[in-house]
């Protein structure tokens, strides 16, 4: 049972167990917006620190792994960034506490070593996304979630209501899960890969509703790896790759107007005009050649993290009409907002991901299922789609929550072979 386990020693470790449950409820704080994750973090820094006062942890040698200092780096550039920016207080607020996403993400790392802890979080969080998704399937069929809430979208928003964030929950939960399910070490591994592939078909169903574009492409490259993992089990697996191809064409052909909307959107985003091709769009186009500018005249530590919306408008370029809070380009908002500097860490830990993807990929023998951990990360840095704000709170609470599992689990499997 999932209080057994951790209510048996509450006596003893009970700043552990508050810490614990802080960390086992995090995903539904997601859900339910960004001030339950500021109480959710706070807590578990406070906590934590208790932990430490009272000298209940001891930090072994190789606890600290480098990955956090390089991203504790990250987080001192864009410190200095701020206080050599126009808009000192406003950038700093951005910068400085960043740093609590960073020290939670080490203290999940510390948690998930603990006994029992991973298999626990496990168990709770799997009930409570295929939850997520029996009401995002009652809202698209019914077109009310389960509290009845009737939503004024044409999209999917299940328990965010009028929010446009299911997809990307969905693309960065549901790869933790599997990884997580693949690398626990119970059960037989074949009847993992089909649960595994069957919750993954339906993620990428209801994706497809959504109208977040970018998670419908993730889900379904989320998917591809499932595949390439199982097929090198057995080639019976290579099966699957027929049902959401099935799906998507069914979905268009049936005129599910969910899923239309978000085809035509599409379309018209990256079309010109009737005949032509253009991605990125134009407006986009506009964003990134202000970021370089602003780069251009900053480019050791830019203009400030969040400092983009404060600069844009005075940036006179030619085909620039409009400006924005951000680029809507990870890329091109680290480059104008933390220079070279950050720009380099950000590439570090891009060049690793990709590496790591690239030689499971290419390998006819790899079965390490802590490569599901980096897909999340992956989805939060990746530089050639369209993406949130980095300094936004929910952004990055959601895009840095994959890291301690890839750090945990990666270790787990060192350690096998």
């Amino acid at each position: 049972m999932l209080t057994t386990n951790i209510l048996d020693n509450f006596k003893n470790n009970k700043f552990y167990i508050i810490l614990f449950l802080f960390f086992l409820f995090y995903p539904i704080s997601l859900v339910f917006g960004p001030a339950l994750i500021e109480v959710t973090i706070f807590f578990s820094i406070l906590t934590f620190s208790f932990i430490l006062l009272k000298k209940k942890l001891f930090l072994e040698d190789n606890i600290i792994n480098a990955k956090f200092i390089f991203i504790f780096l990250f987080i001192l550039i864009c410190i200095l960034s701020s206080l050599l920016s126009d808009n000192i207080l406003y950038s700093l607020k951005s910068s400085f506490f960043s740093i609590r996403f960073i020290l939670y993400s080490f203290i999940i790392f510390i948690l998930l070593r603990k006994p029992n802890y991973a298999k626990n979080f496990f168990k709770f969080n799997i009930i409570f996304i295929l939850i997520c998704l029996i009401d995002a399937y009652i809202q698209l069929i019914f077109g009310k979630n389960i509290f009845l809430y009737d939503t004024s979208t044409d999209f999917v928003t299940g328990f965010f209501f009028e929010e446009k964030k299911l997809g990307r929950f969905l693309i960065t939960l549901s790869p933790i899960l599997v990884g997580m399910y693949l690398s626990l070490d119970s059960g037989n591994i074949n009847t993992k890969v089909i649960n595994s592939l069957l919750f993954c078909i339906i993620i990428y169903m209801i994706t497809l509703f959504t109208s977040e574009r970018v998670s419908m492409f993730y889900s379904g490259f989320t998917f591809m790896i499932l595949i390439l993992f199982s097929s090198r089990l057995s080639k019976k697996y290579l099966l699957f790759i027929i049902v959401p191809i099935f799906i998507s064409i069914s979905s268009y052909y049936l005129g599910i107007s969910k899923f239309n909307l978000t085809v035509k959107n599409t379309i018209n985003q990256i079309t010109e005009n009737k005949t032509s091709f253009s991605y990125p769009s134009a407006q986009h186009r506009s964003f990134m050649e202000t970021s370089y500018k602003l780069f251009s005249d900053n480019p050791i530590l830019g203009i400030g993290p969040n400092n983009y919306r404060n600069k844009c408008s005075e940036i006179i370029l030619k085909n620039i009409n409009n400006c924005s809070t951000h680029p809507h380009n990870i890329f091109f908002q680290l480059l104008s907002e933390t220079g070279l500097l950050g720009l380099l860490i950000y590439i570090y830990y891009l060049f690793f991901i990709f590496q790591k993807i690239l030689i499971f990929v290419f390998s006819r023998t790899n079965t390490n299922s802590s490569i599901f951990f980096l897909l999340p990360v992956l989805y939060f840095l990746n530089p050639f789609f369209p993406s949130g704000n980095f300094f936004n709170n929910w952004y990055m609470a959601i895009g840095t929550f994959a890291i301690p599992f890839y750090l945990y689990f990666n270790e787990i499997e060192f350690k096998k072979n």
